[in-house]
């Protein structure tokens, strides 16, 4: 139908949703009604790029006037001359700009901040500058089935970040008069085939391995050993920190001095992944270790790069050169969330109570099927107790595995 006043009036709000009234006769200019709202809008693709501009509320703007902005928008858009105005609703952003919003807006730790720049920029980098409500069920499908092929469990989490992306983004950038209606496009995995059945890793050192990698791990050497400074065995020491603490790698490779009582053998992690601070005393032989970094001491990070690097001082990353040549040295390849898998079955074969445990891994106790667990303190004695039987079983000194 020709848009006129009274055919205009007569259009009524939706029950819900929203429904498009186009013009005939001039082919982009349309009425959108919701469930509180119509409003004169221009809808028209070009050059592969879908335009979507708001002209006003229909009790606001006459039917002339509306039709004069959307000829001269009509136009711009076909010369390729046409640029929102700063002010006007952005509604039609591109994945890196939405990305960039979700950032700001959750607050999100720099652990996760890292894990999804590596997936958004690594599996999805030809998506950054496409509009990301233009991103199709079928990409969607075609590249989870791709990345499956890579690794299951990685095609699931880039797909799941970039759906919570999507969704944040409908959300930010509908209005009440101009919603986005489109479901998200990552709808179509569980639809047509079902998010992969990555099973959980069980891989831990065992009976048959402990002493060969600890052994290893004890005597790995590098150049670096030769120097007298804060970095002196920084990446053999974090390895042996993690073994016997049992804590996430990121926890322990930023851990500061300003974190440790050197004086009582103490750590206080702050702000880790669960957001409790987790207070751990040290066993015996890591007491030792720690004792030997702080006489060396100059920068703020127990686990420092060398002081005489150029770069700013800062926290060594990983363990990937140690973890490699131990591999190649032992047959036994493992990463260091698999130390912490390990340090946690060393607990449990040592019968040490579940509060206990859970206490050692910084695991939240109390939750609503577990009364109990808010109630049971498990004191500094008995973990420093049982960080000494860990360092025992790692040492040969003591088995747990029978």
């Amino acid at each position: 139908m020709k848009l006129n006043k009274s055919n205009v009036d007569a259009i009524a709000l939706t029950e819900k949703g929203q429904a498009i009234y186009r013009d005939t006769d001039l082919i982009g200019f349309a009425v959108r009604a919701t469930t509180k709202s119509k409003v004169y809008i221009v809808e028209r693709r070009n050059a592969g790029k879908l335009y979507r501009v708001t002209l006003g509320k229909t009790n606001e703007i006459t039917v002339a006037e509306a039709r004069k902005k959307a000829q001269t928008i009509l136009a711009e858009i076909a010369n390729g001359t046409y640029e929102k105005k700063k002010d006007t609703q952005e509604d039609n952003p591109t994945l890196n700009q939405a990305f960039e919003l979700y950032l700001k807006h959750r607050k999100l730790k720099a652990l996760s901040v890292n894990t999804y720049n590596h997936c958004i920029n690594t599996f999805l980098s030809d998506w950054k500058d496409k509009p990301i409500f233009e991103i199709g069920k079928k990409q969607v499908f075609d590249r989870f089935l791709k990345l499956s092929e890579y690794s299951e469990a990685q095609a699931n989490l880039t797909l799941k970040i970039f759906g919570s992306i999507w969704r944040f983004a409908q959300i930010h950038y509908s209005t009440d008069e101009e919603p986005i209606l489109k479901h998200n496009p990552t709808d179509v995995i569980p639809a047509k085939r079902g998010w992969n059945n990555v099973k959980p890793r069980t891989r831990h050192l065992d009976e048959s391995s402990i002493h060969t990698y600890y052994n290893a791990v004890l005597n790995y050497y590098t150049e670096r050993s030769l120097y007298d400074d804060e970095s002196k065995n920084a990446t053999r020491d974090l390895v042996l920190f993690i073994m016997y603490t049992g804590c996430r790698r990121n926890e322990a490779q930023t851990l500061k001095w300003e974190n440790v009582d050197i004086e009582k053998g103490l750590f206080v992690f702050t702000d880790p992944k669960n957001g409790d601070d987790h207070m751990l005393p040290m066993g015996d032989h890591l007491f030792e270790i720690m004792k030997e970094r702080y006489s060396r001491k100059q920068g703020d990070y127990v686990f420092a790069i060398s002081s005489l690097s150029k770069r700013k001082k800062q926290h060594i990353s990983g363990a990937g050169g140690l973890l490699e040549k131990v591999g190649q040295d032992t047959g036994i390849y493992i990463s260091l969330h698999d130390l912490r898998r390990t340090f946690a079955t060393i607990c449990n074969n040592l019968d040490y109570g579940q509060y206990t445990i859970k206490r050692l891994l910084n695991h939240r106790s109390g939750s609503k099927s577990d009364v109990t667990g808010g109630y049971v303190q498990v004191s500094l004695k008995k973990l420093r107790l049982a960080m000494n039987d860990i360092e025992a079983v790692y040492q040969g000194k003591l088995n747990c595995f029978d």
